[in-house]
């Protein structure tokens, strides 16, 4: 059986590749990525406030740093 954090993190990691295609189709906007780390969030029902669930959490905040801070620049043509 799969675990949530594992259903997490590929959920996580199809948004990114779903991300950066975009972004190097459309470029970057503001607040670039929020929309995905959101419904990540409410797809699988993520309290940080539940033990069970705050390193689920924690990969969701990692998720949206790395959408705060990713450039296009280092990415291959």
């Amino acid at each position: 059986m799969e675990t949530l954090e594992n259903k997490v993190r590929k959920e996580i990691e199809k948004q990114k590749n779903k991300l950066i295609a975009r972004a190097k189709k459309s470029g970057l906007y503001e607040n670039f990525g929020q929309k995905e780390c959101d419904e990540i969030e409410g797809k699988f029902e993520i309290n940080s406030y539940d033990q069970k669930m705050r390193h689920c959490y924690y990969l969701i905040r990692e998720f949206d740093n790395w959408c705060m801070n990713f450039d296009l620049s280092c990415m291959k043509k």
